[in-house]
């Protein structure tokens, strides 16, 4: 079976665990995506035609004489007959966003609520991850700007090593001013593009 999406792993891993099961020698179903984006897979059995999926909750069926076919489940269909199994699929990933003073690694107003959020985000998932990315605005040169961005996501990774999280599952990098929140031009003042993103996984 060939993979057309990496979005759509979750399918995949569910339809590996699937596998086993009676009935068919393999069970393909395309779960929707988190954040409600489009996703596909194409199921190839051995010796058989290509099966596009390209609906959440799409579902092939390869049969033992290597043959698919497709069928159209819903959500209520697939949790009746997959409840523990999509239970044991690992959260979807959450980011925030803690808005930066400009020129340094000050945290601006509301920085310290986001850092509760993101603790809570951590407590709820057995084993969290997080990576720490600094960004600025396009002030100063490239260089200057990549260390104020490792900056930030240092100054952030030290706020929550300080509240307890192992800085063994924290990631700290710099993107500076090449992936801002707002286009500019250069050597614009944009306070929405001084910021940490914390990815929680």
């Amino acid at each position: 079976m060939s993979r057309r999406s990496a979005s759509t792993l979750a399918g995949l891993s569910m339809a590996g665990l699937l596998a086993g099961c009676a009935g068919p020698a393999a069970r393909v179903v395309l779960l929707p995506q988190v954040d409600g984006g489009a996703s596909a897979v194409v199921v190839t059995p051995r010796g058989g035609q290509p099966l596009l999926l390209d609906r959440p909750y799409a579902a092939a069926e390869v049969g033992r004489d290597g043959r698919a076919q497709a069928r159209q489940l819903d959500a209520t269909a697939v949790a009746q007959a997959y409840g523990p199994l999509l239970q044991a699929l690992p959260s979807a990933p959450r980011s925030f966003t803690l808005p930066f003073e400009s020129g340094g690694a000050q945290l601006a107003a509301g920085g310290a609520e986001v850092i509760e959020r993101i603790l809570a985000e951590v407590a709820r998932r057995p084993v969290a991850e997080l990576d720490v990315i600094g960004h600025t605005d396009s002030r100063g040169s490239v260089e200057q700007n990549d260390a104020v961005g490792r900056q930030r996501a240092a100054a952030v990774a030290e706020l929550l090593v300080g509240r307890g999280l192992p800085a063994a599952r924290i990631a700290v990098q710099s993107r500076g001013e090449r992936e801002p929140l707002v286009p500019t031009p250069d050597e614009t003042d944009e306070p929405r593009n001084r910021r940490v993103e914390v990815r929680v996984r």
